[in-house]
């Protein structure tokens, strides 16, 4: 048994960058339609969203910005009124966009940092759970030079290589305690690398309507010479050595389609829908360097299921230096009910966001954009702990950015 719980434990760093860690604030005028918006917004946020439609990008541009992601679920074990909620966590997902190249050019180039994954959740250590998760802070941090070309006047093409560094931190109870009743707990913590790219296609219709395609691949994530740190009684020390271990996560890929259409001088609505292919998850695999009889290299099956999303916004130009915008949007869930896990109980999920830019001058604006997700309540129980009750999860994204153009 005490082999079981140590080889879950130490499978759970990079559960959580498959689920619904997924980060969708790279651009905020995008935030502010729930996601949509591919086709719509040319500018440098295309770097993320479409590199093809950078090369028709005007001015050269940088833009900076970043979100509160405030993340509070809830857990009720089966046959128990006892309730438990995550502590209140702050996660700051950030992007930053730079673009370059010569005025009224058939070229562009770019560069983006920005966080597509990552999160923040703390159940403490009391709750039912405590086996599977304590806490957990982690990121994954894209670097991607990108260069994109205009074919045409309304047909451009683009791609970008991806650098990812993914950080994990995470704490778990062990079920072993000391003389005054206290659980041991293990701490692991480690950095991963993988590489990917990403690619579009961006279209403008005579009619102003405008046709995004793009494909962000997946990305192999490698974590070599993680550390794992265990507190535990004098007497199980040797069972438990603080060690180091190895594994990989592929992070899944995406492609996505958008439109634009004007039903007005002032209105446009925009649509975004994506497959993302999970279904290259199947299993997650662990190799410890020092082994004992307790501390096996383990091997999980995961079989998750490619997902889908859908989005659709309007953008309101108010006035000539205020646009408003509001969106909706639907994603299904990848994971299925035996593997959700606490890290992110991860469910289908209703979002709902509003938004504005603000010219300050013909050089600066700013972007505001605000996102609620709900995630459907979803009673589970887990295939590899038997943790058996009801999650309920909340997602709050105000977030802002400010955009400098030369």
């Amino acid at each position: 048994m005490k082999r079981l719980l140590l080889g879950l434990l130490l499978a759970s760093p990079c559960l959580v960058w498959a689920q619904g860690s997924q980060v969708n604030t790279q651009g905020q005028k995008a935030v502010g339609m729930s996601g949509a918006g591919s086709a719509l917004f040319v500018d440098e946020s295309s770097i993320f969203y479409n590199p093809g439609a950078l090369s028709k990008v005007e001015n050269n541009a940088i833009s900076i910005g970043g979100s509160a992601v405030m993340y509070r679920s809830a857990f009720r074990e089966i046959n128990s009124n006892d309730v438990h909620h995550t502590k209140f966590k702050i996660s700051p997902p950030f992007s930053v966009f730079a673009t370059f190249g010569p005025k009224e050019s058939w070229w562009k180039a770019g560069i983006g940092v920005y966080t597509p994954f990552g999160g923040s959740v703390d159940w403490g250590t009391d709750w039912p759970g405590k086996y599977e998760l304590n806490h957990l802070q982690l990121r994954a941090i894209y670097i991607q030079p990108t260069l994109s070309f205009k074919i045409t006047e309304n047909f451009g093409i683009g791609g970008g290589f991806v650098y990812n560094i993914g950080l994990v931190d995470l704490t778990r109870s062990i079920p072993v305690s000391d003389a005054a009743g206290v659980a041991g707990q293990a701490e692991l913590s480690g950095t991963g690398t993988g590489m990917g790219f990403n690619v579009g296609v961006h279209y403008h219709l005579e009619n102003n309507v405008a046709i995004s395609l793009s494909y962000r691949s997946s990305v192999i994530t490698k974590l070599k010479d993680g550390d794992a740190k265990f507190t535990v009684p004098a007497g199980l020390a040797a069972s438990f050595p603080n060690t180091t271990f190895s594994s990989e996560l592929p992070l899944p890929a995406t492609f996505n389609f958008g439109i634009s259409i004007p039903v007005g001088e002032k209105v446009d609505i925009a649509a975004d829908a994506s497959i993302i292919g999970y279904d290259i998850y199947k299993e997650l695999v662990f190799d410890y360097k020092d082994n004992t009889p307790t501390l096996q290299d383990t091997r999980q099956i995961k079989k998750y299921e490619n997902a889908f999303s859908g989005k659709i916004g309007i953008n309101y130009k108010a006035s000539e230096t205020l646009a408003l915008r509001a969106g909706t949007g639907y994603v299904y869930s990848p994971v299925r009910g035996p593997y959700v896990s606490p890290e992110t109980p991860d469910n289908n999920r209703f979002m709902a966001s509003v938004g504005f830019t603000y010219d300050i001058n013909d050089k600066w604006d700013i972007t505001g954009a605000y996102v609620m997700q709900q995630l459907f309540e979803r009673t589970v129980s887990s295939a590899n702990s038997g943790l058996t009750g009801t999650y309920k999860t909340y997602i709050h994204a105000p977030g802002l950015s400010l955009t400098y153009k030369w």
